[in-house]
Formats: C-alpha cells, sequence, structure tokens
C-alpha cells in the first residue's frame, strides 16, 4: 500500500476530505492533491498528515523501530 493509498483509506474512514485535510495542514488543497497524485512527501508533511489523521509514522527496520515526530 503506497502512502497516498493509505490517506486516501483514512480520509474515508474519518469522514474526511481532502479538502479538510489540507486546510489542517496549511495548505491548498490543489497542493495536496499534487502531492497525492505523486505519492511524494516530506517526512514532516508525513508528521503533520498522519496527526490531522490521528495516526503515527513507524519506521521498522530489522534492528528495530523508530516513531517519527516533529516538535513544533
Amino acid at each position: 500500500m503506497t502512502i497516498t493509498e493509505y490517506i486516501k483509506m483514512r480520509l474515508k474512514e474519518l469522514d474526511m476530505t481532502q479538502q479538510q485535510l489540507a486546510e489542517k495542514i496549511g495548505i491548498t488543497k490543489q497542493n495536496l492533491n499534487n502531492k497525492l497524485s505523486r505519492d511524494n512527501f516530506s517526512s514532516k508533511e508525513l508528521t503533520e498528515i498522519a496527526e490531522a489523521l490521528d495516526a503515527e509514522i513507524i519506521i521498522r527496520t530489522d534492528s528495530g523501530v523508530t516513531k517519527i515526530e516533529y516538535h513544533k
């Protein structure tokens, strides 16, 4: 599953529109649509999206698990 697929799935689960998500993370709907179409997000953007979608970003490797967080 791609990041974009997960975001779209989570939006449906929360009954949230892309417009609402864009507003929550402080970008335009067009900018969000562009990022979704390219499946291209910075780790900071993903953290903001995860917070807006009540989710966490976890990176799993053979040596352990890391949670990505940005503090405002």
